[in-house]
């Protein structure tokens, strides 16, 4: 009988002003140091807040990964942003923390760092691309808002491969932000809408559009 072989998550923590933030990275199951790996960080949304290290693993990314709906070569990080609080900041600070800490721990290339988030961590994807436009080589925002005019922020994105998604009946965050972005956007993104999907975006996004192995694919020049 054949042994199947299946990625896992690893526990981590490290300090950001002066407080432990506890924080996941999956790991594919063909991992090897001797070579260098695509890495993909998550942004959760505002259900998965807190402290335990886990919540941010359950949904989106996390859950297709502990379901083998998806198996990308890559090495996913998973940050959690703190209770009562959003992707601030001092709250991004800590995701990139826990980025640059994989970075240290396992063996990344670094022209293949992609970013994706979903609700919250939609919009916080946004924010840590414009702010850090020479860090990623793909973006992939589900059911996420820019609060400021969509134009003047398209200015500060790196000119990178970026695919949006949104769901049409989204109750939450208006599918208007979406199209917004990919509007201002124009041929420099990908916008995929769901017909009749409200705001979990997520779920046919990372398992039904391939778009966890096109951020792997993508590389910086």
């Amino acid at each position: 009988m054949a042994i199947v072989m299946a990625g896992h998550f690893v526990v981590h923590t490290v300090s950001v002003d002066g407080a432990e933030r506890r924080y996941q990275v999956w790991l594919p199951a063909a991992y090897d140091a001797s070579r260098r790996w695509p890495a993909i960080l998550f942004l959760h949304g505002a259900g998965e807040r807190g402290d335990d290290g886990d919540l941010q693993t359950t949904v989106g990314l996390g859950r297709a990964l502990r379901e083998g709906k998806v198996d990308p070569q890559a090495i996913v990080v998973f940050p959690q942003c703190p209770l009562n609080s959003y992707w601030t900041p001092s709250a991004l600070r800590g995701a990139v923390a826990a980025l640059e800490r994989a970075i240290e721990d396992y063996s990344v290339d670094l022209r293949r760092v992609s970013l994706t988030g979903i609700s919250m961590g939609g919009a916080g994807a946004w924010t840590l691309a414009a702010e850090q436009p020479r860090r990623f080589s793909a973006l992939a925002p589900v059911c996420g808002w820019v609060d400021q005019p969509h134009a003047a922020f398209a200015e500060r994105l790196p000119r990178v491969p970026i695919w949006i998604f949104h769901g049409s009946d989204d109750p939450v965050i208006p599918v208007a932000q979406s199209r917004g972005m990919a509007g201002v956007l124009g041929e420099n993104a990908a916008y995929t809408e769901f017909p009749g999907v409200k705001h979990n975006s997520w779920d046919p996004a990372y398992t039904t559009t391939g778009v966890v192995v096109w951020l792997v694919k993508q590389k910086r020049p």
